[in-house]
């Protein structure tokens, strides 16, 4: 459902933000969708992790799919999402997106998926919020920041309870935001929306 909301508003030229990069799918997924000709509509991806294992991982995996120009522009980050923000400052003054903001920004809370995963780091509630409150005004009008959270590991469920309480602060004249889930499933992952409105 996540990729759906991405598709219906990511630009070809937009700066796109995977907060979380894990195994590099939806990094490559968004640099799919916003990664246009180098000189007309060029596009740029920021993929954050704190392990560098998950960006070694998520390169090539950029690399595989990619010519090396784009590959290129697909920008690895070894760093709390919590900084996001800084970082989201500075490229959008170097390249020329759409509006002067982000198209999309997404997360994958927990843990790095794999058998052979450390599944002690993991993301952290306070982090968390700070990084999806940057985030979220980070957004250019139209954009979209996704949050997915798990609620099955220990420290989960608060975790995605706090950002869904974060986002029920925000302004309704400014932003749209919504949770979903599946109502007959136990423990199923919650993805938590918010839309920047157009104006």
């Amino acid at each position: 459902m996540a990729h759906a909301l991405w598709r219906a508003v990511a630009r070809k030229g937009d700066l796109a933000v995977d907060a979380t990069a894990g195994n590099g799918w939806d990094t490559a997924y968004l640099a799919e969708l916003v990664l246009g000709d180098a000189r007309e509509d060029p596009g740029l991806v920021l993929a954050f992790d704190v392990q560098q294992s998950a960006l070694l991982a998520t390169r090539r995996r950029v690399d595989e799919r990619f010519e090396q120009e784009k590959a290129s522009r697909v920008r690895l980050v070894l760093d709390s999402h919590a900084n996001l923000q800084e970082y989201v400052a500075r490229e959008v003054d170097t390249i020329n997106t759409h509006d002067g903001g982000v198209g999309v920004i997404c997360f994958n809370l927990g843990y790095l998926p794999g058998k052979d995963s450390d599944k002690s780091v993991a993301t952290k509630t306070e982090s968390t919020v700070a990084a999806v409150r940057a985030a979220v005004f980070s957004l250019r009008p139209g954009g979209v920041c996704t949050v997915v959270g798990y609620v099955g590991h220990e420290g989960g469920a608060e975790e995605t309870s706090a950002v869904e309480a974060l986002t029920r602060t925000l302004d309704p004249k400014q932003f749209t935001a919504t949770t979903h889930l599946v109502v007959n499933r136990e423990n199923c992952p919650r993805l938590i929306a918010v839309h920047r409105k157009e104006n």
